[in-house]
């Protein structure tokens, strides 16, 4: 089958899109489309394969198998294994049990499913210490590969050649619709859905049923192909491409990637394929697999292991990358490719099934071994104390759905004349549930305790979520939780809020801060009334100090290096919510408000550990043993407030 550098041109056009996006380069805001552009390319190759092989009566689905498993598999057992070795060096125990268990679900070709669900999104800000999510399109092409020449093979067995290029037209758009439904949908978690993937493979498989059957004047041809080509970088630099992603920007890139590819078909060459075909761009396409491949666990471990990301790291980095893809394509790709006529049982053997019994196997004993938290001097302790206070309800309690809230999700006192308290918000108000146990259990209060993540938890008041989509459900379960204040009349209700998280473009309208911060009081002004108006005595809980002491505090233990006191403790910075709680005291005389940076930041010094444990579980909310340990020294400093 007659070669064409074009493609691999156009790979390292798509290629150098996503390196450059990953090492954050901002001129390349949505260079992630470039995996986009490898759709549709793998979606015409596979295609014109199958196609020609079944024209010939020479297709074999154990060939085709063959030559994929040693296409792609060797490498991808080569990243397997130098993650894993590198995580067992570097990765804190919870962290390599979480890498382990991608690792597990890559291995079955299921990474894009796994990623979707231990995700908040591609574009969520959790995924930069995963070094095997790049693997979610590997697992979304093999997928493809199990589907579309099963496809493609009936459509030669059932249907007139005459037909068969309107059927794949027809499939196309059929499952671009499908893609846009669930872009509107599901726009958080399309993007690693096959079902929202399967119209650029078959835009790809589109090509080869319409080769040769248009012919064009060659300005024209230039022309059109100087749009697609100008199409692929308008899209690439364009900010707010990925909301709801594969959209109708999906489409046009496709679509100009088909172009191209078509285009370069043709016997008279446009320029852009003469220039997509030039030796240093083919180079890279030619590497574009292992450079795909090894680029992303490259950064994952320079952010993990908080190295600062100037321009000589990134360019060292990129080199780095590059250095590593050209020995692996050397030693390892071309080589593997060789041995293809291999038995397909020999294939399956050592490329896929010890593998995987390999990766389940090492999974098992991670887990049983808790992540080897001896690998870490510290971290045996740390690991105790977190277990001893952990409070495994509070987790079930905070929830990101407009669900019933569970009747289960009690703290404080137990006793049958105990008073009834309702403890309501956000994830700052389920953070404090240790906090608000002790608190609670001193006073002789029941409390029923919900939250809802990322919502600010005020009447009246409608918001995006972190994706900037409306926010629906948090809007939901704000209505459900006054009904049940008006309802149930507690003795107390308390309201904790990530108070200060809400003031940059997060309510709906969006307007500018000063305007933000009047819709919020008024919206809190409306809680008081409604509580009030209940019989209840109203309680706000302040924000506490956040920076990021989390990751400061893991950076020693990471390079295993001593602890110096008080490296990682911050000065508490000033606040609007200490005006707003100030005048909401002011008006309603019956409000109780209740600060833990009296605790967590004595003389305005924030601390990072408590007795060598960190105070934080992430880069903005404390873990169970801070809350329980910041209750007692409140208790010990002050007054219980709801005494």
């Amino acid at each position: 089958m007659e070669y064409r550098p074009d493609i691999d041109g156009l790979r390292a056009v798509a290629i150098l899109f996503v390196l450059f996006f990953h090492a954050g380069f901002k001129c390349i805001p949505s260079g992630f489309v470039g995996v986009d552009v490898f759709f549709v390319i793998s979606g015409f190759l596979i295609t014109r394969i199958i196609h020609s092989s079944l024209q010939k009566g020479s297709f074999s689905f154990i060939d085709f198998y063959n030559r994929r498993l040693w296409r792609l598999q060797p490498i991808f057992i080569g990243l397997i294994i130098t993650t894993l070795l590198l995580t067992l060096i570097f990765y804190l125990p919870e962290d390599l049990l979480q890498y382990s268990k991608s690792a597990r679900k890559t291995s079955l070709f299921i990474s894009n499913v796994f990623f979707e669900n231990a995700t908040k999104g591609y574009f969520a800000p959790n995924i930069n210490q995963l070094p095997l999510l790049h693997t979610w399109s590997l697992s979304i092409e093999w997928q493809c590969y199990l589907i579309l020449p099963v496809v493609i093979y009936l459509l030669h067995r059932m249907v007139a050649p005459k037909n068969i290029s309107q059927v794949i037209y027809l499939l196309t758009v059929l499952f671009f619709v499908l893609a846009l439904c669930l872009s509107v949908k599901e726009p958080t978690k399309t993007y690693f859905q096959l079902s929202s993937r399967i119209f650029e493979f078959l835009m790809g498989s589109c090509i080869v049923f319409s080769a040769n059957r248009f012919a064009f004047n060659k300005i024209f041809l230039d022309l059109l192909n100087a749009v697609a080509l100008l199409c692929l970088f308008y899209i690439a630099t364009h900010n707010q491409v990925n909301a709801g992603f594969p959209n109708g920007y999906a489409f046009v890139l496709c679509l100009a990637t088909a172009t191209l590819i078509a285009s370069g078909s043709l016997a008279q060459k446009p320029i852009i394929i003469r220039l997509l075909s030039i030796k240093p761009l083919v180079f890279i396409g030619l590497l574009s697999y292992s450079l795909y491949v090894w680029h992303w666990p490259v950064f994952v471990f320079i952010r993990y292991m908080g190295i600062e990301e100037t321009p000589t790291v990134l360019l060292l980095a990129l080199t780095l990358v590059f250095i590593i893809a050209y020995f692996s394509w050397r030693f390892i790709e071309k080589p593997a490719r060789k041995l293809h006529k291999l038995s397909l049982g020999y294939t399956l053997t050592f490329l896929f099934i010890v593998p995987v019994l390999l990766l389940h196997l090492s999974d098992y004993e991670l887990r049983k071994h808790e992540g080897f938290p001896e690998r870490f001097k510290e971290m045996g302790l740390i690991n105790a104390q977190l277990k001893n206070y952990a409070y495994p309800q509070r987790v079930q309690c905070l929830q990101e759905k407009n669900i019933e809230v569970n009747n289960q999700c009690m703290l404080g006192a137990t006793n049958a004349d105990s008073k009834k308290g309702f403890l309501f918000g956000d994830s700052h108000a389920n953070h404090l549930w240790g906090f608000m146990d002790n608190l609670a259990r001193a006073a002789n209060i029941s409390i029923l305790a919900h939250s809802t993540v990322s919502c600010l938890s005020l009447p009246g008041v409608q918001q995006y979520d972190w994706n900037k989509e409306v926010y629906a459900a948090c809007h939901e379960q704000v209505k459900r939780y006054y009904a049940m204040i008006q309802a149930n009349h507690y003795d107390f209700v308390i309201l904790g809020q990530n108070w200060d998280g809400y003031l940059n473009n997060r309510l709906i309208p969006s307007e500018p801060v000063e305007l933000v911060k009047k819709r919020i009081e008024k919206g809190l002004d409306k809680a008081l009334q409604i509580i009030i108006a209940s019989g209840s005595k109203p309680v706000l809980i302040k924000s506490i100090a956040v920076h990021d002491t989390y990751n400061c505090f893991l950076h020693h233990i990471k390079h295993r290096k001593k602890y110096e006191p008080q490296q990682c403790d911050f000065n508490m910075g000033a606040s609007w919510q200490d005006d707003l709680f100030s005048r909401m005291q002011n008006k309603y005389a019956q409000l109780i408000i209740i600060d833990p940076r009296k605790v967590q930041c004595p003389q305005g010094k924030c601390i990072a550990e408590i007795k060598g444990i960190p105070v934080f579980r992430d880069s903005g909310h404390i873990n169970d043993y801070a809350s329980f340990h910041l209750a007692s020294r409140y208790l010990h400093d002050y007054k219980n407030p709801l005494i």
